[in-house]
């Protein structure tokens, strides 16, 4: 065997091999697509690729060969050169199915007047479904307090047989912190999600205390957009009304540990102000249920109450409580505890029934003919409560 020639072949098929596997590999779609805030005229598709890019959807609605292009603007300007993308398509039509694809170019070189491209790919075609403002019931999965351990979410999900459920919403705690350089929205729970469900249906995330810490915390509306650009709100699933309330932190805003850059007293104070408008509008007052979704239960506990220290938990009772008591709520479900319990009404201060998830189960609600039906399933697949309201 000539000894050189061998060695070149093996230099030349390595490079080749190397060479065609970056191509192969070079943009890619890391995470998502993930779809937030569908509602009878709109949705919004967040994901983000291996490398900066200019990226857009291309919908169209089921089978139908006409293709509408939308992207992400701002200020007369495309989102390009990054590699985070929420896409917000507008002026749909209600209950009505549609298919999306993401296209995406890489960008090689971006300078003042020369912008070079490179690779280019596109997604398969994914299929949603605005809302239908004249549905009637349906079934909602919630779970809280996973923090960062998206195996659990991933059992629960089957456990409470997601495949037929209609919405999902995530009521805090999902994590310990979010951190650029540590946990992370996509590997504790947004990945699990988009492998399941949320490439079709939306995941809706009420903020808890501890996705209020971080370094990533100032930037959590970018991966759960909203076009009013808040995290509180609430959402209207034909007949049902669900009001998500951000609870802030636990603890007082002067505790040494939020080193003096919290304003959650004044924040709920805002949020108090809407909540007494929300309840009295035409939207809340039609719907024929109404959930409401806070981190923090509506009901604290005597434990809770004797240690005086969550200064931030009775802040969001004292605002919230007395304006839900007048609301004709069917059903408060919070987390935060860790703890599983179901207050009844008139069981503390509560006209209404609360339900505090334990940080080892999740709830699937079966709404219909006027019964709220709560099922809390453990991490077992233990049924822990099976009640109609």
């Amino acid at each position: 065997m000539n000894t050189p020639i061998f060695t070149t072949v093996l230099i030349v098929l390595s490079f080749f091999l190397e060479t065609t596997a970056i191509a192969q590999s070079r943009l890619k779609i890391d995470h998502g697509p993930y779809l937030q805030e569908v509602t009878q005229q709109g949705a919004t598709v967040v994901f983000q690729t291996s490398l900066p890019s200019y990226s857009y959807i291309e919908l169209r609605k089921e089978n139908s060969g006409q293709t509408k292009i939308h992207y992400e603007h701002k200020h007369g300007l495309k989102q390009a050169n990054t590699d985070f993308f929420a896409v917000r398509a507008d002026r749909l039509e209600p209950a009505t199915r549609y298919q999306y694809r993401i296209v995406s170019k890489e960008m090689v070189s971006f300078q003042p007047y020369k912008v070079t491209f490179g690779d280019s790919i596109s997604t398969p075609w994914y299929t949603f479904k605005t809302i239908d403002p004249k549905s009637k019931g349906g079934s909602i999965f919630i779970i809280s307090d996973t923090h960062s351990d998206a195996k659990k979410l991933d059992r629960m999900l089957d456990f409470c047989d997601y495949k037929t459920c209609d919405a999902f919403f995530y009521v805090g705690d999902m994590m310990n912190y979010m951190s650029l350089g540590g946990e992370h929205p996509f590997s504790s729970f947004i990945d699990v999600s988009v492998n399941k469900f949320a490439t079709s249906i939306p995941f809706e995330l009420v903020r808890g205390n501890h996705e209020t810490r971080g370094d990533m915390a100032r930037i959590f509306p970018r991966f759960f957009p909203k076009s009013n650009d808040k995290i509180y709100g609430s959402y209207l699933m034909g007949d049902i009304m669900v009001v998500m309330l951000d609870s802030g932190e636990d603890k007082a805003d002067n505790h040494p540990v939020y080193a003096g850059i919290t304003d959650y007293d004044n924040y709920r104070t805002e949020q108090a102000e809407w909540l007494k408008a929300l309840v009295n509008s035409k939207e809340y007052k039609k719907a024929k249920y109404r959930i409401v979704l806070t981190h923090f239960p509506m009901v604290v506990g005597e434990k809770w109450r004797q240690e005086g220290n969550w200064t931030g938990w009775y802040d969001a009772v004292d605002k919230f409580l007395p304006i839900l008591n007048k609301a004709n709520v069917d059903l408060v479900v919070s987390g935060h505890t860790h703890q599983f319990q179901y207050h009844e009404a008139g069981q503390a201060n509560n006209k209404f029934p609360q339900l505090v998830q334990g940080a080892m189960c999740a709830t699937r609600l079966d709404i219909k003919e006027g019964i709220v039906k709560v099922k809390v399933i453990d991490t077992k697949g233990e049924v822990l409560l099976d009640k109609k309201l």
